[in-house]
């Protein structure tokens, strides 16, 4: 319950107005410090993200990495919009439906971006711990034992 104090003394409200729906619901519908209800912020984000699709991918993209949605794109595109390790086809936009997820592949030492992989690759090199003794290991154990070599 949220308690207000007045120099007559205290009242308790178990009640809240929305400043947007105007609507009177109880203090459980609403987040902290905040005078919409939550049904109310829910449908402005939903809003937001269908007229913004891209918006926080943009912004995950600089804040993570350092590079703007223009940089991920060129460098999707200087890899002709293919997976460099495994050459499976990654889409160049950020709306990547129908195509395999991809990764902002970097050095987590200097946060350097080297590439836009799959994400199986990625999961790949992050096995390894980035290791490149041990990817070379890996190749000559199968190469040694049989690989298996997928149809295309």
């Amino acid at each position: 319950m949220l308690c207000y104090s007045y120099p007559q003394g205290s009242v308790l409200v178990d009640t809240k107005t929305c400043s947007t729906c105007s609507e009177e619901k109880p203090i459980a519908n609403f987040y902290p410090q905040k005078r919409q209800c939550r049904v109310c912020i829910r449908d402005y984000q939903r809003r937001f993200r269908a007229t913004r699709p891209d918006y926080h991918h943009g912004r995950n993209l600089k804040q993570r990495y350092g590079i703007s949605v223009d940089e991920y794109e060129t460098i999707i595109a200087s890899q002709n919009s293919a997976c460099p390790i495994c050459e499976v086809e990654i889409s160049d936009t950020l709306a990547y439906k129908g195509k395999r997820p991809v990764a902002v592949d970097h050095n987590h030492e200097t946060g350097e971006v080297r590439g836009i992989l799959c994400l199986k690759c990625n999961l790949v090199l992050g096995h390894a711990r980035e290791n490149t003794d041990i990817l070379y290991k890996a190749i000559v154990y199968l190469s040694e034992r049989g690989a298996y070599t997928p149809k295309k």
